[in-house]
């Protein structure tokens, strides 16, 4: 064979090499596996405090005649002027008008309900529109008079019925330091195992007043059943 012969073969046999490479490609490196993207920063809240919502005071008309309240809605009414305390009972569109016998500064307003009570008195005998109940007013209701002290909730209280001597010990021979009247409350806070009972006049009428009474005299308003038991 001749060398040209040889020559053109040699060519041949390249050829299809050179062609099954990619023209112009880089040499390739190890791949990489993708890099975790970066998480967004979350949204930043601002935390705004809120202030519990306060009961609108129902404003009181000046007219004439007496306080006259009617419902425009159906809502509770409560035994004392506080909402942790008791509902009375529900005054509603088809009930009459409740005349306004007292109120107080924070804006509840007292009548008395015309049932029986035969254990209560004074402002016991009250039962409380909470402020900004659905009602209508009429008549003088600006001259209603400010209750000067209004029982609070949860708690019991002596309703002496007439004179009631305060002890200064369970003993009906210890120095008598004050005797209620009528209209003349304090808290019942204790009892004891000898059929007395401890007062104290400064959640009631009669502030300084504390002592003892006799079980015998009670005439109590509240939750009374269980009036914890002090200790000897």
């Amino acid at each position: 064979m001749s060398r040209r012969a040889l020559a053109a073969l040699a060519v041949a046999g390249v050829v299809p090499l050179a062609c099954s490479l990619p023209r112009g490609a880089a040499p390739t490196s190890p791949s990489l596996p993708p890099s975790a993207p970066t998480p967004s920063p979350k949204p930043t809240v601002e935390l705004i405090p809120t202030t519990p919502a306060m009961p609108t005071v129902t404003s009181l008309p000046a007219g004439s005649g007496p306080c006259q309240a009617v419902a425009t809605s159906r809502f509770g009414v409560y035994t004392r002027p506080s909402l942790l305390a008791d509902i009375f009972g529900t005054f509603s569109t088809d009930l009459p008008a409740e005349t306004i016998a007292s109120r107080t500064t924070d804006g509840w307003l007292g009548f008395d309900p015309g049932v029986a009570q035969a254990a209560n008195i004074g402002v016991f005998r009250l039962r409380w529109i909470p402020p900004g109940a659905p009602i209508d007013l009429s008549g003088d209701c600006a001259s209603v008079p400010v209750a000067t002290w209004a029982p609070a909730p949860g708690v019991c209280y002596q309703m002496s019925m007439g004179p009631v001597e305060v002890h200064a010990a369970a003993d009906p021979a210890s120095t008598v330091s004050h005797t209620l009247v009528i209209e003349e409350f304090a808290a019942i806070t204790g009892r004891t195992g000898t059929g007395w009972l401890f007062v104290d006049g400064n959640d009631g009428t009669v502030p300084g007043v504390i002592g003892f009474i006799p079980e015998l005299a009670m005439n109590a308003n509240g939750p009374c059943d269980s009036i914890p038991v002090l200790s000897p």
